[in-house]
């Protein structure tokens, strides 16, 4: 396929790897009409991974992640279930990888598309494949979307509540030295100290 370039689907389940030379985080978005998340239910990952008709699979090894599409088990009202993937590795961009979006039958296995995203370089993140609903049939778009503020970026822009990073701890006030005891002639307590006003 080629960014931008179609097909529709004959089968109602199909899953989508995203392979590279480097470990990828693959994760899906189901999109309504207006092209966000219902709610962060809707954001598919390895630490939610199960949503309607939408499943992630952790890969190992040479093995990728992958998201899998129910096309008869999404709900009404969504549209559009976007694949993205960005590297594992923090920091790292796309620059000299080459992610290959493979859509498969979820059942026989049949490759039905692949797609090489063209000419990546200081991207984090990428919406890489979506899975859509037009005119009653489910079809498959090559996007290669990329993003350079990571899958944060990505998510948000789709409507998912992005948790910040907490801000660095701030640095402990460097102490006064002790003030010296001063004791009174006579031995007696020190004196209290006024308050400041």
């Amino acid at each position: 396929m080629t960014p931008g370039s179609n097909l529709p689907l004959n089968t109602v389940r199909v899953t989508v790897d995203v392979a590279a030379p480097v470990r990828l985080d693959v994760s899906g978005l189901l999109l309504a009409a207006d092209g966000k998340v219902r709610s962060d239910a809707d954001f598919i990952f390895y630490n939610q991974p199960t949503g309607p008709g939408v499943s992630h699979r952790s890969g190992g090894g040479s093995t990728p992640d992958s998201i899998t599409v129910d096309t008869g088990a999404v709900p009404p009202g969504i549209e559009r279930i976007v694949v993205t993937a960005s590297p594992d590795a923090a920091g790292q961009t796309f620059q000299g990888i080459e992610p290959t979006a493979t859509v498969r039958d979820a059942v026989g296995g049949a490759v039905i598309a692949t797609f090489t995203p063209p000419q990546l370089g200081s991207e984090t993140a990428l919406v890489v494949v979506e899975v859509y609903l037009r005119g009653g049939v489910w079809k498959v778009r090559a996007v290669g979307q990329g993003y350079a503020n990571g899958l944060a970026g990505i998510a948000t822009d789709f409507g998912v509540s992005v948790d910040e990073e907490p801000p660095p701890a701030a640095a402990a006030a460097p102490s006064a030295p002790p003030a010296a005891a001063r004791v009174p002639a006579g031995g007696g307590q020190t004196p209290p100290r006024p308050r400041p006003r």
